[in-house]
């Protein structure tokens, strides 16, 4: 049932925040946490209704995003929850590459 804001995606100091749509299940979040660690990206954690996800670098938005895409429809067929889409919330300024990045995850709603 959850799937990504990616209009309300912020990097920070290297660490993207995107929101999710609905609040996820327990089941849920573990499901995506391991999904993302099989995947090879450590790390990521789902924080109330948003992804964290730390050690993003320029030029990886793709690919993190696939990651991100791939681990949230496994959890949702996993446990049986539809995608949908979200609202877009506003960025702060940030440094140049955190701008940056912030720009390209966005691009993806």
């Amino acid at each position: 049932m959850s799937a990504i804001d990616w209009a309300s995606a912020e990097v920070s100091e290297g660490t993207l925040a995107v929101a999710l749509t609905d609040k996820p299940s327990k089941e849920w979040r573990e499901r995506v946490t391991a999904v993302a660690e099989r995947l090879g990206r450590d790390g990521v954690e789902v924080k109330k209704e948003r992804l964290v996800v730390p050690g993003v670098t320029p030029g990886s938005e793709a690919e993190v995003r696939h990651l991100l895409e791939s681990a949230v429809l496994q959890a949702n067929t996993d446990l049986g929850e539809d995608e949908d889409d979200g609202d877009d919330e506003p960025a702060d300024e940030r440094s140049d590459a955190d701008r940056e990045m912030t720009e390209a995850f966005r691009a993806f709603a």
